[in-house]
């Protein structure tokens, strides 16, 4: 009995064990099992992690790629059209130089148009003016009882010249048309401070009603000297620089060019127009029914002899203008006399 009754102790050891030593087994593959799905939502995110980057990566080379290429286009298109405007305004200026500007009369509208949009130019007002005071712009600012916003033209091919319209422009706030045959001259003309309504011209006047295209030689220390004798040639006494084209236009269609026929001054202040004949030629271009200038300066060199002097006065004197003397200058100045009095 003693026997039977230890049995089950002995048997129940082992089973209490083994009830034992089963829960870490339990244990140890629950942890395994739950590892498991951890380890495979990890790989699980990481592959759709890249999968989003790889996919916006995409949509941003799109996004680029289609940017590049309308921009390359509208750039292209840019190009195409400044490369075609360019090429239609040099056929235009071929166009008008050859079908207009020689073979039409000075006062064709089409030729003054031509002067206006092509080859006369605002100041950019980049650099102060010189506004000191010369004596013809003193006498032209007492006959006109210093009157505002008067219009003149000065033409200047001299080396050394200076302009007698700066004082006007910045004190009485004149306007008018600079037109000059030196390049570096027109330049600075363009930067400085005038008149937003100034025009700046690089051109030569015309000794008869015709516009023409001449050989320009510039120089170093004197410019044109006097017009040749051929039909469009000038003659030079030194020449330093290469030579250019330069065009020449009659005054009257200048004037139409800027839209009057009525000046209140005119400075020629040139040695291209030195010789007697060539002045008289260049003023002859003017139609004196059609036009009013109340005052016109002539740069006159001291060399020319006084029968010389006597012929231009008595030329302008046909026209109605008297000579002005004693106002400290070495100009010709004439004064139109129906218009002012002395």
């Amino acid at each position: 009995m003693t026997y039977l009754n230890k049995m089950p102790s002995t048997l129940e050891t082992p089973v209490s064990n083994a009830t034992s030593t089963s829960e870490p087994t339990s244990t140890t593959a629950t942890t395994t099992m739950t590892t498991a799905p951890s380890n495979n939502n990890n790989n699980s995110n990481t592959a759709a992690a890249a999968a989003t980057k790889k996919r916006c990566w995409r949509r941003r080379t799109v996004h680029f790629t289609v940017f590049l290429a309308v921009f390359s286009t509208i750039l292209s298109l840019l190009w195409v059209y400044t490369l075609t405007a360019e090429l239609r305004r040099k056929a235009f200026d071929r166009n008008m130089t050859q079908n207009v500007l020689y073979h039409v009369s000075m006062d064709n509208p089409q030729l003054a148009a031509y002067i206006r949009g092509i080859h006369m130019h605002p100041t950019m007002r980049q650099e102060p003016l010189n506004a000191s005071q010369t004596p013809e712009e003193r006498f032209v600012a007492s006959q006109f009882q210093s009157k505002r916003e008067g219009v003149y033209i000065e033409y200047m091919s001299r080396v050394g010249a200076a302009s007698t319209t700066g004082w006007l422009e910045a004190s009485l706030d004149w306007r008018g048309v600079m037109i000059f045959t030196d390049p570096r001259n027109s330049l600075d003309a363009k930067r400085s401070s005038r008149n937003p309504k100034t025009r700046v011209l690089r051109a030569c006047l015309s000794n008869d009603n015709d516009t023409k295209e001449i050989t320009y030689h510039q120089e170093a220390d004197v410019q044109v000297t006097k017009l040749g004798d051929g039909p469009n040639s000038l003659v030079f006494s030194k020449e330093s620089l290469p030579a250019t084209r330069l065009i020449c236009f009659p005054l009257y269609s200048i004037l139409l060019a800027y839209n009057t026929t009525t000046l209140d001054y005119l400075s020629l202040d040139s040695t291209e127009i030195q010789d007697g004949l060539a002045l008289q030629q260049v003023l002859d271009t003017i139609p004196w029914n059609s036009v009013r200038i109340s005052i016109l300066s002539i740069y006159w060199s001291p060399h020319h002899s006084e029968a010389e002097t006597e012929s231009v006065v008595k030329k302008l004197s046909s026209r109605s203008y008297k000579r002005v003397k004693n106002i400290g200058t070495d100009k010709l100045v004439f004064l139109y006399n129906r218009g002012l009095k002395i």
